[in-house]
């Protein structure tokens, strides 16, 4: 952490001072595709949050000297404090967490955070303060997402490094100060990369990794087409009802009949109609398993006969031989 003078009020938040730290910092593609997914997920599912800047990640990455490496990222839940302005650090997920990765990729550390925003506020520099508990030397990495609506060319993302900055009357303060980096790309993270940027050029690859897009422009051509096939016979009753055409009675009851099937797709006559033909269906394997219960005790009892029937005739048979044996005898 670098300390410097500057004359200035406890407002001030990013310095204009040039960083002299001699860190090297790269930026690998892996975190900037989370923190684009995460930033495009929170915006779907929850604006607010991104509107109130409540967007957070940790950074990890690897150091050999003053090179820094950020490789990868992810996710920080967010606690509003009493005041319910400020944001309390999780502590205990984030250790959580590190301890996780460490078993599964034990050469990276976190060295920072990450927020969505134009610039630096109040706000982070104080979530910043908490980050120093864990790394004295965290970075803070900022995404810009409205600098590519702009139209600006430059990459939407700023490196911060923490500064004690001593302002009039000899008090410290912690500020922000800009910190260069490059963008460094591996082999694999290339393929990679190029891979979602663009199609495939092989066969295989593209059928794999088209046919999502083309199942999805498939429903959108048929949605178009039905669209377009309402809105003529839409404007083909209009003008039978203008009186500028004659009625085609054959069209119309297709027309009828047509309309009459949209009622199904509603909620009440779908789940009745859906309960009736379950129930016939439950009705039919019912006497379906009654009837082969029936022909199964049908079977059992011809069985049955059969076998008493063998029986008595054998019990009868040695009745008469007994018989006929007592009237030999003298």
């Amino acid at each position: 952490m670098d300390m410097s003078v500057e004359p200035s009020f406890n407002s001030i938040i990013t310095s204009n001072l040039q960083s002299n730290s001699g860190l090297s910092i790269s930026v690998h593609p892996l975190v900037l595709l989370n923190i684009s997914d995460h930033y495009t997920r929170t915006k779907l599912q929850n604006p607010m949050l991104i509107e109130n800047g409540r967007v957070f990640g940790a950074l990890l990455a690897s150091q050999s000297g003053r090179d820094i490496d950020i490789i990868n990222s992810f996710e920080l839940p967010f606690k509003l404090a009493e005041d319910g302005v400020n944001h309390v650090l999780d502590k205990t997920y984030l250790m959580y967490k590190l301890e996780q990765l460490k078993q599964v990729f034990p050469t990276l550390e976190f060295m920072g955070w990450y927020s969505i925003g134009i610039q630096p506020t109040e706000l982070d520099l104080k979530l910043h303060e908490q980050f120093l508990s864990v790394n004295e030397s965290s970075l803070f990495l900022q995404m810009n997402p409205a600098a590519l609506a702009n139209g600006t060319k430059q990459f939407p993302i700023e490196i911060y490094e923490p500064m004690i900055n001593i302002v009039e009357g000899n008090q410290t303060r912690l500020v922000f100060i800009k910190a260069t980096y490059r963008l460094e790309t591996g082999e694999a993270e290339c393929i990679a990369v190029d891979h979602v940027a663009k199609p495939s050029s092989t066969s295989t690859d593209a059928s794999l990794g088209s046919a999502f897009i083309s199942q999805l422009t498939t429903q959108r051509n048929a949605i178009a087409m039905l669209n377009s096939r309402i809105q003529f016979l839409h404007q083909y009753l209009q003008d039978i009802k203008a009186g500028l055409i004659p009625a085609d009675h054959d069209i119309l009851r297709q027309i009828s009949s047509f309309c009459k099937r949209h009622t199904v797709l509603q909620k009440k006559a779908f789940e009745d109609q859906f309960s009736t033909e379950y129930n016939d269906v439950l009705l039919v394997a019912y006497l379906a398993s009654i009837t082969k219960g029936l022909n199964t005790m049908n079977d059992l009892t011809d069985k049955f006969n059969l076998v008493n029937g063998m029986n008595n005739n054998q019990a009868k048979g040695m009745n008469k031989k007994g018989r006929r044996i007592n009237g030999q005898r003298p």
